[in-house]
C-alpha cells in the first residue's frame, strides 16, 4: 500500500499534468474545445481510483468547485458500492466500463439517474486516474416508471371490468389477444388470420362485424357495438347465446394508410340474459293483468249464460232437458276454469300457516290439464289413501305443481313420436303410520335434460326454453314457496329418458273449527220482499240477476255504475234494504264507491265480484262471479237476516 508521502506526490503530478493539458488546451483549442467542456451535457470529471475528485470540466451549478471532495459525496449511500466495484473493475481490466447509480444533479436536485463511463488513465502501466463521463437519464427513468405505472392502472382497470386487449398488426396480419380474450372467445390462441376471427363469430353477425372493421379502416374511427358468439365446440344452442361489446381505435400512418388496430373486448352475456329476463318478467306480469280483464269479462258473459241456463232447465220440456243440463255442465266447468287461472294470474297472496286439502287441490289441477294440455298427452292422476292436509296455502300448492305440470307437458311434446304420458301421484310418506309428509311426484315420458341442464333449472332466469315460451322464473319460484312452507323440492332426469320432480311437503294440521250439526235436507231456496238496489254496469248480468231475484219476490231499483247507485240511494235510501254492488265498473269500481254510498244508506252491501279477496271494511259479504241462482239467494237472504233489516 502507498504511504501518504507517496500519494500526495502522485496527486502533486496529476495536478501539474492536468495544469498541463490545460494550458496545452487554452493555447490551441480554447474557443472550441473549452466550449464543448463548458456546454456539455455530461458533467465530466476527473477522479483517483478511490473516487476523490481531480478536475471537472465545468463548476457545478450548486456547488461550484469540486475539487478535492470524494465522488461518494455526491451519490445516494445504497449506490456507494455500485462506484467501488465499477472503479476496481476498470482498473483491474484497465477498459472502461459502465454502470449506473443515483447521485445528486448538478443543479443540487437529489435522485437524478446517471449512466457513467469509466475510463482509465493508466501511467506507466497502472491505472492512476478515471475519466467519468456521465449521462444524465432522470427523465427516461421517470417516464418509464410513469409508464410502468400507467400500464399498472390499465390493467387494474381492465381487470376490474374483465375485459380483454386485443391488437391487430395489418402490416404482418398479426393478431395478438391477452389471457382474458381467449378466455371470452373460448380459444387457447389468438386467430391467425381475420377469416379465423371471424369464424369465432355468431354466423348471424359476421357480416355485421365485416362492415364495421372495413368502415372503421375507412374512416379511422372504430365504434363500440355489440355481437354474439358462436357457440362452442361441443357446446348446445340455448336461448341465451354469448354476447360481447367490442371497441377499439384505428392507428394510420403518414399516408393515411391503416397500419393497426387497438381494442377491448368485454363479455355482456349476463347483462343481455338480465335485460331479456326483465322484458319477460314485464310481459309475464303484463299477460297476468291481460288474463285478468278477459277472464273479468269472460265471468260476466258466464254470469248470464249459468242463470239463464238453470231457469231455462226448470222450465224446459224433457226432449230439451238432456242437452241444457250438458250446457250447464260446460258452463260451470268454465267457471271453476277461469276462477283457476284468475288466482294464477293475478298471484294473489296466499295467507301463511293456512293449510289446504290435497285431494280438493289436485282434483282441481287435475280438472284444468285435462280441460287445457293437449288432446294426445295421456294425464294420469293417483292419489292415495287419507291424504288429508298439506302444510302450504292451497293458492300456492295450485301454482307450484302447475309449474310442474306445464314443465312436463312441454317436454313431452317436444317429443318425436309415441305415446306422451304425464302422471301426478300423491302418497303419504313418513316414519310413523299416519305418515309425516305428503309426496307429490310429477312423471312425464319427455325428452328429459342433461346432468349439466338439470343442475340449473331452479337458478333464477335459466331456461332452455325459446324467449317466447318461458321466463326462468317458474322453477326457481316454486323452490323459494316450497322451501318456505318446510319443503322439499327435487328432479330426477336424463336425457330422452324423462323426467320426475317430487315435492314434499309436511302434513298439514286442521285448524280448530265449531262443531257442526249433521247434514239435513237443503233448504229451499229462500224468498223475501224485501228492496235491493242491484248496480252492474254489464247489461246481461244486471238483467238476469234482477230476473232470479225478482222471482222470489224481491223488488229491485237497478243502477249501471256508482254515480246511478247514489242517486238511487237518495232517491229510494229508506226503502233499500241491500245493495249487490259491482266491483268492476269502469270510471269508479265498487270499492271506490263504497264511502260515498255508506254515507247515503246503512244498508248493507255485498259485493259482486270476479274473484274473491279478504273481506274490505264496510263489505258484509262477497259473492263471486258467475254466481249461480241458488248460490245468489241464499247469501243475499243471509246477510239481510243478519243485519235485520227486513220491513225497515
Amino acid at each position: 500500500m502507498a504511504s501518504a508521502e507517496e500519494l500526495v506526490q502522485e496527486n502533486q503530478i496529476l495536478r501539474e499534468r492536468i495544469a498541463q493539458l490545460e494550458r496545452s488546451v487554452s493555447g490551441q483549442l480554447d474557443p472550441v474545445l473549452r466550449s464543448l467542456l463548458e456546454h456539455a451535457p455530461a458533467f465530466l470529471t476527473v477522479v483517483t481510483p478511490e473516487g476523490r475528485l481531480l478536475a471537472t470540466g465545468r463548476q457545478s451549478e450548486a456547488f461550484g468547485t469540486v475539487v478535492g471532495r470524494s465522488v461518494f459525496e455526491f451519490t445516494e449511500p445504497s449506490q456507494h458500492q455500485v462506484l467501488k466495484d465499477a472503479f476496481a473493475r476498470a482498473c483491474r481490466t484497465k477498459r472502461a466500463v459502465s454502470y449506473e447509480s443515483v447521485a445528486v444533479g448538478e443543479n443540487g436536485e437529489p435522485n437524478h439517474t446517471y449512466v457513467v463511463r469509466a475510463f482509465p488513465v493508466i501511467t506507466e502501466g497502472r491505472v492512476t486516474a478515471l475519466v467519468l463521463v456521465p449521462t444524465d437519464i432522470t427523465e427516461r427513468v421517470r417516464l418509464e416508471r410513469s409508464l410502468i405505472e400507467s400500464e399498472q392502472a390499465m390493467r387494474l382497470a381492465v381487470g376490474a371490468a374483465h375485459m380483454g386487449l386485443w391488437r391487430w398488426d395489418l402490416r404482418n396480419s398479426r393478431i395478438t389477444w391477452d389471457d382474458r380474450t381467449r378466455e371470452i372467445f373460448g380459444v387457447d390462441e389468438a386467430p391467425a388470420t381475420f377469416e379465423s376471427y371471424l369464424a369465432l363469430v355468431h354466423p348471424d353477425d359476421q357480416a355485421l362485424v365485416t362492415r364495421v372493421v372495413r368502415e372503421a379502416s375507412e374512416s379511422g374511427i372504430y365504434p363500440s357495438f355489440e355481437h354474439r358468439l358462436a357457440p362452442r365446440t361441443g357446446e348446445t344452442p340455448g336461448p341465451f347465446e354469448r354476447w360481447v361489446l367490442a371497441a377499439g381505435t384505428v392507428f394510420k400512418d403518414a399516408t393515411g394508410a391503416t397500419v393497426a388496430m387497438l381494442g377491448g373486448v368485454l363479455d355482456v352475456t349476463e347483462q343481455k340474459r338480465l335485460i331479456l329476463q326483465m322484458q319477460r318478467t314485464g310481459r309475464v306480469e303484463a299477460l297476468g293483468e291481460l288474463t285478468a280483464g278477459i277472464a273479468h269479462n269472460f265471468n260476466n258473459l258466464l254470469g248470464a249464460i249459468l242463470p239463464n241456463l238453470e231457469i231455462a232447465l226448470v222450465e224446459a220440456p224433457d226432449a230439451l232437458r238432456a242437452s241444457l243440463s250438458a250446457a250447464l255442465d260446460a258452463s260451470l266447468q268454465a267457471r271453476d276454469l277461469v276462477k283457476s287461472l284468475m288466482s294464477l294470474s293475478l298471484r294473489r297472496a296466499a295467507t301463511p300457516g293456512i293449510p289446504s286439502d290435497v285431494t280438493d287441490v289436485v282434483s282441481r289441477l287435475d280438472a284444468i290439464c285435462k280441460l287445457t294440455f293437449p288432446k294426445e298427452i295421456e294425464i294420469q292422476t293417483v292419489l292415495g289413501p287419507q291424504l288429508g292436509l298439506v302444510a302450504m296455502p292451497a293458492s300456492e300448492l295450485e301454482q307450484v305443481l302447475l309449474n310442474l305440470l306445464f314443465n312436463a307437458r312441454d317436454a313431452v311434446m317436444e317429443t318425436a313420436g309415441g305415446s306422451r304420458h304425464i302422471m301426478l301421484q300423491v302418497d303419504r310418506v313418513g316414519d310413523d303410520p299416519s305418515g309425516r309428509h305428503i309426496r307429490f311426484r310429477v312423471v312425464d315420458n319427455g325428452i328429459g335434460m342433461s346432468e349439466a341442464v338439470r343442475k340449473q333449472i331452479f337458478a333464477p332466469f335459466f331456461t332452455t326454453k325459446p324467449p317466447h315460451r318461458g321466463s326462468g322464473l317458474g322453477l326457481a319460484n316454486a323452490m323459494s314457496r316450497v322451501q318456505e312452507a318446510g319443503g322439499r323440492l327435487e328432479c330426477q332426469s336424463a336425457a330422452g329418458r324423462g323426467t320426475t320432480f317430487t315435492l314434499s311437503l309436511p302434513v298439514g294440521v286442521p285448524a280448530v273449527a265449531a262443531a257442526v250439526s249433521p247434514p239435513g235436507p237443503q233448504p229451499a231456496v229462500p224468498r223475501g220482499s224485501e228492496t235491493i238496489l242491484l248496480v252492474d254496469d254489464e247489461p246481461l248480468v244486471r238483467n238476469v240477476v234482477a230476473r232470479v231475484l225478482r222471482s222470489q219476490r224481491y223488488e229491485i231499483v237497478e243502477a249501471s255504475s256508482a254515480e246511478g247507485a247514489r242517486e238511487a240511494l237518495k232517491t229510494h235510501g229508506p226503502r233499500i234494504n241491500l245493495v249487490l254492488l259491482d266491483q268492476s265498473m269502469p270510471a269508479e269500481t265498487g270499492l271506490e264507491a263504497l264511502p260515498s254510498l255508506k254515507k247515503l244508506s246503512p244498508a248493507p252491501i255485498i259485493l259482486f265480484t270476479g274473484l274473491a279477496t279478504d273481506l274490505p271494511e264496510g263489505v258484509a259479504a262477497l259473492l263471486e262471479k258467475p254466481a249461480r241462482p241458488a248460490e245468489l239467494l241464499r247469501l243475499v237472504r243471509e246477510v239481510l237476516e243478519e243485519h235485520a233489516v227486513v220491513g225497515r
